[in-house]
């Protein structure tokens, strides 16, 4: 790193618009990444900038049943806190993401970041104008759309339906300088949650292929037919269709099996090997979620179908086509400009 930690977050949340007499609200997990918490409160103050801590002792997602967390509903007084700030950084482990505490702040319009990733994935990814040129692009055309389509040499071959006014789309450049928005910090990312229970079709996982937040890439070929929007088969004869069998199984919960965003990466510099490089339980996934012609989909949660529940999986897949209409924003991997 050329940077320390604390010249970092100073540099970010300036590009966030932090400045002179505004309050910055940190919300962390007592003993859990001390440092970010630290950065942030002097990179704050270095800008002319109040900072406070908001912590509670537990807020992120279990990873397998039973799940009797609610992801932050029963603390009230950290939301009022975090409401009377001017920007909010989220330094928990598991992240706020799907959670109504960040819809109750963003909704306020209160400026929200996501910060997870090491320190050198920080610093690296850097966020740039030209990352938000190109996700705004990608927003556009999703807003024009009408049907999103997905192939791959491998067998992939899902549409969903995205048409309408009203589509949620995501936009993810890496930093929050309006009110009322939230980013992940870093980021490269644009992705839509389709009309729901639309989705049709067959998406094959091949190897090298990444599960998140099971941190590694897929080793065996899996082939999941999807039907109205949901995962109706789990094919295949390796490690990976049995753990994913048993992983949805063991929710005794529909809504596991829903499909819910879906998008591609438009980052540069972010590269596929991160779980390679990187101890994997170190990362969050936000790099391969953002490498430059990935086709992310998920399962799980979509607040905008009301459909909540705790298993949630990112899945970036490389060597997609995807197309938006007669439009191909990806070809083969690999971003069309």
């Amino acid at each position: 790193m050329t940077a320390s930690l604390e010249e970092l977050f100073t540099a970010h949340l300036q590009l966030c618009g932090v400045g002179n007499d505004q309050l910055v609200g940190i919300i962390a997990e007592h003993g859990h990444k001390a440092d970010y918490v630290q950065a942030a409160i002097a990179g704050a103050r270095s800008l002319g900038a109040k900072a406070i801590v908001l912590s509670a002792s537990s807020l992120s997602n279990p990873t397998l049943p039973p799940a009797l967390h609610k992801n932050g509903r029963d603390i009230p007084a950290l939301l009022a806190a975090a409401g009377e700030c001017d920007m909010v950084v989220d330094v928990t482990v598991g992240g706020l993401i799907h959670s109504d505490v960040r819809t109750r702040i963003t909704g306020a319009g209160r400026r929200m970041l996501f910060v997870a990733e090491p320190p050198e994935v920080l610093e690296r990814l850097e966020s740039t104008s030209e990352i938000r040129s190109r996700v705004e692009k990608g927003r556009d055309l999703l807003r024009a759309g009408r049907t999103l389509s997905v192939t791959s040499a491998g067998g992939t071959n899902l549409t969903a339906d995205i048409s309408g006014e009203d589509l949620p789309i995501t936009c993810q450049w890496g930093y929050v300088d309006e009110p009322g928005r939230w980013d992940h910090w870093p980021s490269g990312f644009i992705a839509c949650f389709p009309k729901d229970r639309t989705a049709q079709g067959t998406i094959v996982l091949q190897p090298g292929d990444a599960l998140i937040p099971w941190q590694r890439y897929v080793r065996d070929t899996v082939t999941l037919t999807v039907e109205d929007g949901f995962i109706r088969k789990i094919e295949g004869d390796g490690v990976d269709a049995a753990n994913l069998r048993d992983y949805f199984s063991a929710w005794d919960d529909e809504a596991v099996y829903a499909t819910s965003h879906m998008g591609w990466g438009v980052h540069p510099t972010a590269s596929w090997s991160a779980f390679e490089v990187y101890d994997p339980r170190s990362l969050y996934g936000q790099e391969l979620r953002s490498v430059a012609g990935s086709f992310m989909w998920s399962t799980g949660s979509n607040r905008f179908a009301n459909r909540e529940t705790p298993a949630h999986l990112d899945i970036p897949m490389r060597a997609c086509t995807v197309a938006i209409d007669d439009h191909v924003v990806v070809r083969d991997g690999k971003l069309v400009n």
